[in-house]
């Protein structure tokens, strides 16, 4: 008998396929390699500390992780930035407590809210009207926001998204703070922010309180890896211990410990120079992907340029007809297909024949394809009012008892259970939402796509769970 997974592995390893997703460390293994990790997969003994009362080896780690970001405190994360933001929530707020949420975060925060028995309000981002993904959080809509729902004790928010857009965290955390609340910012996507001027600053330097980032999406280090950052005094920082330790195994994995000591002593010892060739490297690519003639990226100011958002919007080809020949015909793999583009993300780790492979495979694809009239989301939806409240809170919306029903039939009901596409892993519904015609078309653009859904539908039975009336 075989062990299938880790021969499946090997295989797709040793293959040509070339990596544009995470982990970061793009399978760098000449670079960043370690003995057999059978090895040293030891657990608290002696003279090896424990995470969660670190004043050893583990805290040594952390101090270098102040050191590099400018952190007041840094904590590391070994079950992934859910586990940081889980972790983060429970800290900050108490059930029945009012948050501003951005609704375009990823599905760990709708945990947390559902958990704690907390009472949302989201915030809108708008939609960029070219390429259909959603764009910055507004300071001033915050503000807005403030005055409505003045009960509200914090804000939680995605910066960078997936397609790289930054909000501008230090006048939102501004805002926050002069209303008296904490500001939680979802940095997963942002560990190398602010590594180099290329880059934008991380929401750290913003002002944010509590700012989670993984580093095995785009630093080199082992998958689920990740750190918490903790600034001011208004975070409990003993809580903050408590609530990790809660979200958080009891029995870390050294060797992924390992990977984040590894990684942070190459930033801090190499990483400057290495952030300098990659940058060069990353704008040279991006200016030659501006020459091709239909497939479009776009260049939005202050965005982190290491995302590459690939769009073929208004030609005759589907994204996924171009993440599938990208895959299959030139064996690159990309991060997400989403509507009618595919993000292929970069790290410093990307190789010079990387980024040579996938140009040339884009400007092979451009010379194939013609414009023509697939759109795959409706550039002129009507407006949507920037905040909405949950009808149900979702930690009420949980308990409630459901039922099945058709799509159509679905209409007019509050939302039973998550519906969201992963990647990116953003709810098109949440427990407790109505559900609307708008929202069914946007579920069956997704299918029609080719895309998946997962969650309370059933494609199969065209059924979704929705909350008994």
């Amino acid at each position: 008998m075989k062990a299938q997974l880790y021969e499946s592995l090997i295989e797709y390893s040793e293959s040509n396929a070339y990596p544009f997703h995470m982990p970061g460390h793009k399978r760098q293994a000449d670079r960043f390699s370690m003995l057999n990790p059978y090895q040293f997969d030891l657990t608290e003994i002696d003279g090896f500390d424990n995470l969660h009362e670190a004043d050893g080896l583990i805290a040594q780690v952390q101090e270098k992780a102040e050191k590099l970001y400018g952190s007041g405190e840094s904590r590391l994360l070994v079950n992934g930035s859910s586990g940081g933001i889980l972790a983060a929530i429970a800290t900050a707020f108490h059930p029945g407590d009012w948050v501003l949420v951005a609704r375009n975060c990823h599905k760990s925060v709708y945990h947390a809210l559902e958990i704690n028995r907390l009472r949302p309000v989201y915030i809108w981002p708008e939609k960029n009207r070219e390429y259909g993904f959603f764009m910055d959080i507004s300071a001033e809509n915050v503000k807005e926001a403030l005055k409505r729902w003045p009960r509200i004790k914090g804000m939680i928010l995605t910066s960078p998204t997936y397609e790289g857009i930054v909000s501008d965290i230090r006048q939102i955390s501004k805002i926050i703070h002069d209303h008296g609340g904490i500001c939680i910012v979802d940095e997963a996507h942002g560990a190398h922010l602010g590594q180099y001027s290329y880059f934008p600053e991380s929401s750290i330097k913003g002002g944010a309180d509590m700012v989670i980032q993984s580093l095995h999406k785009t630093m080199p280090a082992l998958t689920q890896t990740g750190l918490i950052h903790v600034q001011g005094d208004q975070v409990d920082r003993r809580r903050l211990g408590k609530m990790l330790s809660t979200y958080q195994t009891s029995s870390p994995s050294y060797v992924l410990m390992a990977s984040v000591d590894q990684c942070l002593t190459w930033a801090l010892s190499e990483g400057k120079e290495a952030f300098e060739v990659y940058a060069d490297r990353l704008g040279r690519l991006r200016q030659a992907i501006h020459r091709l003639k239909h497939i479009r990226m776009p260049e939005i100011v202050g965005a982190d340029p290491s995302k590459l958002v690939l769009s073929v919007e208004g030609t005759n080809l589907s994204g996924k007809a171009f993440y599938d020949c990208l895959r299959e015909d030139h064996h690159l793999q990309m991060e997400m297909v989403c509507g009618s583009y595919v993000l292929a993300m970069t790290s410093v780790c990307d190789t010079e024949e990387g980024f040579r492979r996938l140009f040339y495979a884009l400007k092979a694809i451009d010379g194939k394809i013609m414009e023509g009239n697939i759109r795959f989301w409706n550039v002129t939806e009507s407006f949507r009012e920037p905040f909405s409240c949950p009808l149900m809170p979702p930690g009420e919306a949980a308990e409630r008892p459901v039922e099945k029903v058709t799509l159509s039939q679905a209409i007019g009901h509050l939302s039973g259970d998550y519906i969201y596409q992963y990647p990116p892993g953003i709810p098109i519904l949440a427990p407790g939402e109505p559900i609307d015609a708008s929202i069914c078309l946007q579920m069956k653009q997704v299918l029609e796509a080719g895309q998946m859904l997962h969650g309370g539908y059933d494609p199969e039975q065209d059924q979704m769970v929705v909350i008994k009336k």
